[in-house]
């Protein structure tokens, strides 16, 4: 089983894996809270297969 999981960011970022796309675009704190919620909700789900 598998879980994709995508911020759609080819659709909202134009530089998107091009020669621009350089790390002082990128947002770290936002990408850091999608990873947290994204753990959370992992966890959640592993909870629940448990049970």
């Amino acid at each position: 089983r598998a879980v994709m999981v995508t911020d759609t960011a080819f659709l909202r970022y134009p530089h998107y894996h091009s020669p621009l796309d350089t790390p002082e675009k990128l947002r770290y704190p936002d990408m850091a809270r999608v990873v947290d919620g994204l753990a959370m909700a992992v966890r959640a789900l592993a909870d629940v297969r448990a049970k």
